[in-house]
């Protein structure tokens, strides 16, 4: 009994037929829209064909046994019935063709051609009676066969209404076109005539009803296929977007347990699969936060706003170990405003926290750094506020740094000083240079301090500029240690020079004059050779003061060069015929190997000429009389090479390395008052023209100085 009925289940499910998801599916993957609701049509009209054929043979059977039984019982309903002796004749030859139906209902051709099935069907149905009645020689109106026939193909199979309309005009078209070609009549003797309005109203409005309603129907199919399809296609997507998100999507009941989780969620909690996330976390506040209080303070926030955003915390994974972790959710409920579950996103900021943090280490060791710096530091962003400060800005102005922040040039300095700020900073922003700049501050105790600005633009990464970053050096020493020099420029070239000028003066003319003798006269108790030794030292006095003036004028303000294309060799004869005294004093020899065949330099031809005389002058100095020196240059690559040796006593390693500073004075010079300042001032000549200077020393064997020079072509080039 219960295969029975299980067979009867499967038979009238598969009568029943509609299409499931997975049939769907199955038929319209590689199919057009249209072209599929075609397919799907096709297969319920070949379903509920089966079925119809298995109603009409229920049908057809039945009044079969009718005939039968009025065969051998003779029944006074059907005296008047036209083919009554023919009735079991035709009603077999229906079930044959209702058997080849069948038969053909189960071929390759039932399955791919349906609606022709289906109208050879009907059509075998509805014209047999009308053929066996046209062979008797009378019309046949089978109103009650055409009823059963239509109503019930309207019902089993409400499809394609266009073979309903078919099925019933061929048979009109046979009962009326050929019963009216052949000039038929009814065999009723009551109503004879083929055209009887009544019927025709019938007959019109019935298969209208019909066809309307398959055609109603089979637009709703439709219709609830195309919605089922997208239907389909949404939870397709979203059960894509469900499984592939990146971000974990959950939903989870107000007593703390989880109802559904994605593969990302489970991930970020540690399970492999997220039946274990919904299977495991039942505790949500207890099992996963590492802070309980945060499922709390998560419920207020959603009861209080509806949705919550960036909700960071800490939770545990199934392993033990701590994350980070976003939640973005919002609050469902119902139409009557009762909470059903929460829903949204979680997103694992593990790394994100950790490149915080060690944002934060650099951004606190910064902070610090330029804390320590002495030196007031700034930054503005591109609208000119402050973005930040260090301490030492902060302690200038007098103001905290949160005073600073967000502040602008205009709220803490006077409108002509900000003024300047602003402009200065709006040329470096359209700039993007580094910039620097003499002006003035407002410092805390109400004075001005002369300040020098160095400011440079930064940007992102991106190139996007963000502002300006500024350093503000205190100058207000140094301008008063300038002006100081400036007045000990003053002293020394009034107050001292000038007297010294105006005794040697005096002493030169008292010497020139004509009666002044070996023993002196005019009244004058002083001799010759007084004189020429007061004369001596007042030009070593004017000397000194001169190159004192020069070496200070040089540090502060730098050395301006007269230059122009010069021949070495004139400057060094000029040099050595202006020494030719002292040479001679000093029994020293010079060689003068300089050549005239060297290329040309670009230079100050007296600052050059100081050079060599100091370097003469110097080795003179150091060395006792009968020295022997030599001077020399030739070229090396783009330079000349220029060398002035001795013989002398040689110059110790320890002394070679501060011969060029300012007021160095070697312990082994002779009846000398000099302040050092030589050496020095020809350090000063030639790096000012572009080139280098040094010594070379061996012990006892004299030394060498050298420097160079750019010739003019390299010059040249460099220019072009």
């Amino acid at each position: 009994m219960t295969g029975l009925l299980k067979r009867i289940q499967r038979w009238w499910r598969k009568a029943f037929w509609t299409p499931t998801t997975e049939e769907i599916t199955a038929v319209y993957k590689n199919w057009p829209q249209n072209e599929r609701w075609q397919v799907i049509r096709q297969r319920f009209l070949w379903q509920r064909l089966h079925l119809w054929l298995w109603l009409a043979l229920f049908c057809l059977l039945t009044f079969t046994l009718r005939n039968i039984y009025d065969f051998f019982f003779p029944l006074q309903e059907l005296a008047k019935l036209p083919l009554r002796t023919q009735a079991l004749a035709i009603n077999f030859a229906m079930l044959l063709i209702l058997l080849g139906c069948f038969a053909l209902h189960k071929t390759k051709f039932g399955h791919q051609h349906p609606g022709l099935l289906f109208l050879g069907s009907s059509w075998s149905i509805s014209l047999a009676p009308q053929l066996f009645a046209t062979i008797k020689g009378f019309a046949l109106p089978d109103t009650l066969g055409w009823t059963l026939l239509f109503l019930s193909q309207a019902t089993f199979m409400p499809v394609r209404w266009t073979l309903h309309l078919l099925s019933q005009v061929g048979v009109l078209v046979y009962y009326f076109g050929i019963n009216t070609a052949l000039g038929l009549r009814t065999s009723l003797p009551e109503r004879p005539e083929i055209y009887n309005v009544t019927f025709i109203l019938y007959l019109f409005w019935f298969c209208t009803i019909c066809d309307v309603s398959v055609y109603l129907y089979d637009r709703l199919q439709c219709s609830e296929f195309q919605a089922r399809q997208e239907l389909e296609i949404a939870e397709a997507k979203y059960r894509s977007i469900f499984e592939n998100a990146v971000e974990g999507i959950f939903q989870s009941t107000s007593d703390g347990r989880y109802i559904t989780a994605n593969p990302a969620l489970a991930r970020i909690y540690g399970y492999s699969k997220p039946e274990e996330v919904t299977t495991n976390l039942t505790d949500i506040e207890h099992q996963l936060y590492v802070d309980p209080h945060r499922r709390a303070e998560f419920v207020r926030l959603i009861a209080e706003n509806g949705s919550v955003s960036k909700f960071e915390s800490q939770i545990y994974r199934r392993d033990g170990s701590v994350v980070w972790i976003s939640e973005k959710a919002y609050a469902v409920r119902d139409t009557q405003g009762k909470l059903l579950y929460y829903e949204g996103l979680i997103e694992d900021i593990t790394q994100r926290k950790q490149i915080e943090e060690a944002l934060q280490e650099q951004l606190n060791f910064l902070q610090v750094l330029i804390d320590t710096i002495p030196t007031p530091v700034y930054y503005k962003n591109t609208q000119g506020l402050f973005l930040g400060c260090n301490t030492a800005f902060a302690a200038c102005l007098g103001l905290s740094k949160e005073q600073i922040v967000g502040k602008s040039a205009y709220d803490l300095a006077p409108k002509d000083l900000a003024d300047q700020y602003y402009q200065a900073d709006m040329v470096l922003l359209a700039q993007q240079k580094v910039q620097s700049f003499e002006s003035s501050i407002i410092y805390a105790d109400r004075t001005q301090h002369d300040v020098i600005f160095y400011k440079a633009a930064f940007s992102k990464a991106d190139g996007t500029l963000c502002g300006l970053v500024g350093v503000i050096l205190d100058i207000s020493e140094r301008k008063r240690t300038e002006e100081a020099l400036r007045v000990f420029f003053h002293a020394v070239s009034h107050d001292l020079r000038n007297p010294v000028l105006g005794t040697l003066m005096v002493l030169k003319n008292l010497l020139n004059s004509e009666g002044v003798g070996e023993q002196g006269s005019m009244g004058i108790p002083v001799s010759r050779s007084i004189l020429q030794r007061m004369v001596q030292s007042s030009d070593r006095q004017l000397n000194l003061i001169n190159s004192l003036m020069e070496a200070h004028v040089g540090e502060v303000q730098g050395l301006v060069l007269q230059r122009q294309p010069i021949q070495l060799h004139t400057v060094v004869a000029d040099a050595i015929a202006d020494l030719e005294p002292m040479l001679a004093e000093n029994q020293a020899i010079l060689t003068n190997l300089v050549t005239a065949d060297l290329p040309l330099v670009n230079a100050d031809s007296t600052q050059l000429w100081r050079v060599f005389s100091n370097l003469i002058v110097n080795a003179i100095k150091h060395n006792p009389p009968g020295l022997q020196l030599t001077i020399n240059a030739t070229q090396k690559e783009d330079n000349i090479y220029c060398t002035v040796t001795d013989n002398g006593i040689g110059i110790s390693p320890q002394q070679s390395q501060r011969l060029f500073d300012l007021y160095y004075r070697s312990g082994n010079i002779r009846n000398s008052v000099s302040l050092g300042l030589g050496l020095y001032l020809c350090k000063q000549i030639i790096n000012a023209h572009g080139g280098e200077i040094g010594v070379e020393t061996a012990s006892e064997t004299g030394a060498a100085f050298w420097f160079t020079l750019p010739i003019l072509k390299v010059l040249q080039e460099s220019i072009l």
